[in-house]
């Protein structure tokens, strides 16, 4: 497009065509700048620039490359230098670099940079023109992606090995149990090894509990939330079996840990309108129940108590649930069945930990 056909077009004529790139400039929202290769600063920036690093006070003065680089990330500084040297070189007139630069809320956001020669005398560069467009949001995504494969790595092979393999021990156990050529004692040693396999397998489960797990970034939950001690149990669950078992591990790691089941949802909210220290005790909760569920017994919950300690014990893994809870402050974890003996015994020495280190 010329100049002629800018005035004769939708353009007023009295708008000039530089005045129309000049409006283009300052509207871009990409960071724009001119970079003095000799002097080492940047001798024009457009607002997007400005504004991203809170240099709006400064627009009208120069900024060297000593000012910029207190805003690089340290690992990305010799990147940049590096793609600055490479420019112009060998008829190398472009070239992209990835960093990352904190902004003007001390936040780093990561920035695609294109640099090319905006000018040279003979055979040395001038000025580099740098157009930067920030990619924080798609990083993120491509970060959160990498993660979600190695998760499901992770989760595959606990499933494919060490799951798989102990349930197919388990199985040929049992097909040899009824043998007439299997004796008593190699019956008992048979039994030992199934339960050495079940043990291994609960600990898988374990494992995946806590992969599938909301809090990965803090282990098992955010001890910061917690108070100064855990006296008391009490598992809401509609399954009396469940229960049971549950409150068996418990006793079987603590015996002394006074334990309370329900298995109806109003008659655990009677219990706690009753209890005069929710702070100092632990709730195990299932969500889905053939009545009031266990939604209705947080939404009940935090009408009386501000305490967080609820952990979401279900055999639901569908994310909308852990989400769910995720929003309930009173809600500490989500783990999926079954209660193992190691998440009990883990939680309660990471716990003890987290004191002590208060105390210290």
């Amino acid at each position: 497009m010329n100049a002629q056909s800018l005035h004769t077009g939708w353009l007023p004529a009295e708008v000039s065509q530089a005045t129309l790139l000049e409006a283009i400039y300052n509207k871009l929202p990409d960071m724009v700048f001119l970079f003095d290769v000799s002097e080492r600063k940047f001798i024009m920036r457009n607002p997007a620039l400005n504004h991203m690093f809170g240099f709006e006070h400064l627009k009208d003065q120069e900024i060297n490359c000593i000012s910029l680089r207190t805003l690089i990330h340290p690992e990305d500084w010799r990147g940049i230098q590096a793609a600055v040297a490479k420019v112009g070189l060998d008829g190398q007139t472009v070239m992209e670099v990835e960093c990352r630069c904190m902004d003007k809320m001390q936040q780093y956001q990561y920035f695609q940079t294109r640099l090319s020669v905006f000018e040279k005398k003979g055979d040395e560069v001038v000025y580099i023109l740098g157009i930067a467009q920030n990619i924080t949001e798609r990083k993120k995504i491509e970060m959160q992606t990498q993660l979600f494969k190695n998760r499901l790595q992770e989760l595959s092979f606990i499933t494919s090995h060490e799951m798989r393999h102990e349930y197919a021990k388990i199985q040929s156990i049992v097909n040899l149990m009824d043998n007439q050529f299997i004796s008593d004692t190699e019956r008992v040693d048979l039994i030992a090894e199934a339960k050495k396999s079940i043990q291994l397998i609960n600990s898988a489960i374990f494992k995946l509990n806590h992969k599938l797990s909301f809090n990965q970034h803090d282990e098992i939950f955010d001890m910061n939330k917690e108070n100064e001690s855990f006296r008391k149990i009490i598992f809401i669950d509609d399954d009396v079996l469940t229960n049971v078992l549950n409150r068996k591990i418990v006793q079987a790691l603590m015996p002394e840990m006074p334990v309370e089941v329900f298995i109806d949802i109003d008659d655990a909210l009677d219990f706690i309108k009753t209890s005069q220290e929710l702070k100092q005790t632990l709730i195990f909760l299932d969500i889905n129940f053939p009545g009031r569920g266990g939604w209705d017994f947080l939404d009940e919950y935090i009408t009386q108590s501000d305490a967080s300690n609820v952990i979401v014990l279900s055999s639901s893994i569908d994310n909308r649930d852990r989400e769910k809870a995720r929003s309930y402050p009173s809600v500490i974890d989500y783990i999926t069945k079954p209660l193992s003996f190691d998440f009990i015994k883990t939680f309660f020495e990471e716990f003890k930990s987290f004191q002590l280190e208060k105390q210290g």
